[in-house]
């Protein structure tokens, strides 16, 4: 009884701490507000006017090799390529029957909400591609899995937590099993964004080697992991990060550079708590929403799975 007393004290804590802030109809920060612990980008030597639409790539734009220098990671591409490594284990996976058609979420609250990549399940009431309707392909190629929800993405996750079979969902993962392994045994996926840092700045030190382990386990079950960096800076050394980079070199992994995509918005895309993300709607018509960490990060997702879509099928 005492222990899940404590099991239960420890998720509300956990889940606490990851919702504050994080509303049904949040508040957008002033233009003018800046995340106080956040360093101004390297690439900014002074301060820029806002811009009607970010400087985002497009889908085309990625890469033609991948970085090697992870010191180096504020400069990458917010859109990765596929390294010739991971182009392997995309055909093991196929060999394995994983679906090319679904991509799994392991992360926390800012990829467990509704607000991630869902809309795009529904029909077009709820988005508008604007000036990027090529996407829409891309969007009709993962649709279903875009509305799944991810057995591995939960508020309040660290690293650790998905691999702790004491977080998976009794009602849908067997005995023991971890919600990264329900996750993916359940939705069989050939991709898998793994968006984790946020929670884990009181215990940074464990980030590393439970991520090894996230990707290690990732790559053996044929599935492309695709690292995202963090928008915020909570640790106050860009450690987090850092180490992201510095695996993603290790293992030839694709990056989602998330915090290079939100460098040109009003408050870095964070709100005045300097973790959660500002909001704005999927109307990408709108270059106003263009100005909101949300839209950013839902178009720039689209945009990572459109170049890795185009690269299994090119090759």
């Amino acid at each position: 009884m005492k222990l899940k007393f404590f099991f239960f004290w420890l998720m509300a804590a956990l889940l606490a701490a990851c919702s504050a802030g994080q509303v049904t109809t949040p508040t957008l920060p002033a233009p003018t507000m800046t995340a106080p612990t956040l360093p101004q980008p390297a690439v900014d030597a002074a301060p820029q006017p806002v811009r009607p639409t970010p400087t985002i790539p497009a889908p085309t734009a990625a890469p033609t090799s991948i970085p090697l220098d992870a010191t180096d990671w504020k400069s990458w591409s917010v859109i990765p390529a596929l390294s010739p490594e991971m182009l392997d284990i995309y055909k093991s996976g196929q060999a394995l029957q994983r679906d090319p058609h679904v991509v799994s979420v392991v992360g926390d609250c800012e990829s467990s909400s509704d607000w991630f990549l869902k809309d795009f399940s529904k029909d077009e009431r709820f988005y508008d591609l604007g000036p990027y309707a090529s996407l829409q392909e891309t969007i009709d190629h993962f649709k279903a899995s875009l509305g799944y929800r991810s057995y591995a993405a939960l508020r309040g996750a660290t690293a650790p937590t998905v691999l702790s079979p004491l977080w998976a969902d009794p009602q849908a993962c067997e005995q023991n099993e971890t919600p990264l392994a329900c996750e993916y045994r359940v939705h069989n996926p050939s991709f898998a964004f793994i968006a984790l840092g946020t929670n884990d700045i009181h215990k940074v030190d464990q980030f590393e080697p439970n991520m090894r382990l996230i990707l290690e386990y990732t790559l053996q079950q044929g599935i492309v992991p695709i690292l995202v960096t963090k928008a915020d800076n909570l640790e106050g050394d860009d450690r987090i990060n850092n180490t992201i980079a510095r695996l993603a070199v290790e293992y030839h992994l694709p990056v989602w550079n998330f915090w290079a995509a939100v460098q040109p918005l009003p408050g870095h895309g964070l709100q005045g708590d300097g973790a959660h993300l500002t909001f704005t709607s999927n109307f990408f018509n709108d270059p106003e929403n263009l100005k909101g960490a949300w839209a950013i990060r839902n178009l720039t997702a689209l945009q990572v799975l459109e170049a890795m879509r185009t690269a299994v099928q090119e090759k």
